[in-house]
């Protein structure tokens, strides 16, 4: 895991309401979705189509819309890391909320969404 990573950009997110998802937001310059889901852990999804994102937001089941539509359909970035000294999630590159003796860093991960 790096620690010298440059903190990546982050999209605002409004809190939705879900049993999974914490907050969503969207950036229509570069078509790029974000989910922060209840763990803590953000997701940039890229080519995310607006009206995809106008029926994400109305949906339902927020959780269920996400599994069927947008994990695994579009490429995605996880952008959240964990701080090696104290294991808080937070953003990659960025000093630790908790500790603040270390950025947090990427993680090694096989499976890339929850």
């Amino acid at each position: 895991m790096s620690t010298d990573t440059e903190p990546k950009p982050e999209i605002p997110r409004e809190p939705v309401a879900s049993s999974n998802i914490d907050s969503t937001g969207y950036d229509p310059a570069s078509e790029t979705l974000a989910v922060q889901f209840r763990r803590g852990h953000v997701y940039h999804h890229s080519g995310v189509p607006p009206d995809l994102v106008e029926r994400f937001a109305a949906a339902e089941s927020k959780g269920r819309f996400y599994s069927e539509h947008i994990r695994g359909k579009f490429k995605s970035e996880l952008m959240t890391g964990v701080c090696p000294a104290c294991l808080d999630i937070g953003w990659v590159g960025r000093m630790c909320d908790d500790c603040g003796t270390k950025k947090y860093a990427e993680i090694a991960r096989g499976r890339q969404e929850p």
